[in-house]
């Protein structure tokens, strides 16, 4: 998204007065003295760069660890994820000391007879309903399903990855969403494919919940490569088998004001055919006037629309990207591998998508992206393009693939210049139909099955 130029430029002034006196104390603390969160704060809202910041949180230290709360925070104030990184491993450098630091001489306890008896420590509480999943961000996913959400009306509520179903099970139309769950996304998990570190479950604030669920086995490192190999092989059968899929985008994009009230819209539908070759024909079928007002869509916006946000990783593209196993996890209704996904290098005039997959443990698909296209701010004739954090839902069709069906991203973007502006975007994908062509399309159970693999249970034919 780029900033309407002329919405933008009466705004600076007034931020730069109100956070004036809280930068010029920052400046004239002690250099040794470690950040707090206030001292980040007054820097994000001073539009400090975050080169700047980054180096004096390097020098400086923190006094504080981060949260999947807090980097929530620090981004919706700006803060880029090198910054939230940065800050991640100096908080946890900064408890490390701590935790090393020699233990205080402990004070003499009282006497029996003066002392007063405490009453016993009441014991720890779960809490939660007993089959809460252990999914990467806390919802209550086993709370009733609410209303599904129609397509021209974006919404804050999460759709539930459902239960596998079986080829008779999805005699039901396909077009159907899942049904959302009455609980506010969370971006928490957004910032996990942004840190260099290696997934360490016990020392990963910034992926909390990401960790492996009891009773859910981590694969070796030889099987974490076959299972990179495998749902990236079998992400190339389902492009393959989606190129034979017809089905209607709904793509609608909102900005926000100040008391969250709709101040203009964008919205496209599109029914996306394929000829016989797998040539794909994308015919817009609705386009009211784009009322948008501070924000404008570019082409960027578009290629995410159609390629980014529905994002596949196919054994084809797995060399442009670095992957990296962050644990076993239980999501909804299903159990899933994570795998944090980012673009080794970036090329002029290509976009990339960086974020976060759970792929499904039996199937071996994504069935969950959540992270953020990029490069993430492009110059271009003196104007930012930002893009939102999004999360994309897949759902199964015909018992076989699992197909995207629902995207959303509630995100602020930050430009220079001018004021925060704050969106909701809603991209839903429906009435999948098949149609023949001269593709051949392999099942997904014939792609590098060992051997000696248990053979699962056959799919019934399709009726």
């Amino acid at each position: 998204m780029k900033i309407n130029s002329t919405f933008g430029r009466t705004f600076v002034a007034g931020v730069a007065l109100l956070v004036l006196g809280g930068l010029l104390s920052l400046a004239a603390a002690p250099t040794d003295q470690p950040l707090s969160k206030d001292d980040i704060t007054l820097l994000l809202l001073g539009s400090s760069p975050s080169a700047k910041v980054i180096q004096m949180v390097e020098q400086r230290g923190v006094d504080f660890q981060m949260s999947p709360e807090l980097a929530k925070k620090f981004h919706d104030q700006g803060a880029s994820d090198d910054l939230i990184d940065a800050l991640q491993k100096a908080g946890n450098k900064a408890a490390a000391a701590k935790a090393s630091a020699p233990a205080a001489t402990p004070s003499p306890a009282p006497s029996a007879a003066t002392a007063p008896s405490a009453p016993p420590a009441p014991e720890p509480s779960l809490g939660g309903k007993p089959n809460a999943p252990d999914a990467p961000e806390p919802r209550a996913v086993e709370a009733p399903a609410a209303t599904p959400v129609t397509p021209s009306t974006p919404s804050s509520s999460e759709p539930v990855l459902h239960t596998r179903k079986s080829a008779d099970s999805a005699a039901a139309p396909a077009a159907s969403a899942p049904s959302p769950a009455p609980a506010a996304p969370s971006m928490a998990s957004s910032s996990a494919p942004d840190t260099h570190e290696p997934a360490k479950k016990e020392s990963s604030p910034a992926i909390s919940g990401i960790s492996s669920a009891p009773g859910l086995k981590d694969p070796d490192a030889a099987g974490v490569q076959h299972i990179i190999h495998e749902f990236a092989a079998k992400e190339k059968v389902f492009r393959e088998a989606r190129n034979n899929y017809t089905y209607h985008q709904i793509n609608k994009v909102q900005e926000l004001g100040s008391e969250n009230e709709v101040v203009g819209t964008y919205e496209q539908e599109w029914d996306i055919l394929y000829d016989d070759s797998g040539k794909r024909i994308e015919k817009v079928t609705y386009a009211p006037l784009n009322t948008l007002k501070g924000l404008i869509v570019t082409q960027e916006d578009i290629e995410g629309f159609r390629n980014i946000q529905p994002f596949v990783l196919t054994t084809d593209e797995l060399p442009q990207y670095e992957v990296k196993y962050l644990g076993h996890v239980k999501v909804d209704q299903i159990t899933a591998y994570v795998f944090s996904i980012r673009p080794k290098e970036i090329e002029k005039n290509r976009q990339y998508f960086q974020g976060v997959v759970w792929v499904d443990d039996q199937d071996l698909q994504i069935v969950k992206s959540e992270g953020k296209q990029v490069p993430q701010a492009k110059i271009k004739h003196g104007q930012e393009n930002l893009f939102p954090r999004f999360t994309t839902w897949r759902e199964q069709v015909d018992g076989k693939f699992w197909f995207p069906t629902y995207t959303m991203a509630d995100d602020t973007l930050y430009f220079e210049g001018g004021p925060p502006i704050h969106m909701k975007e809603v991209v839903r994908y429906t009435d999948y139909k098949q149609f023949k062509s001269g593709v051949r399309i392999l099942t997904v159970e014939s792609i590098d099955k060992p051997k000696d693999q248990t053979t699962p249970a056959a799919t019934p034919p399709k009726k």
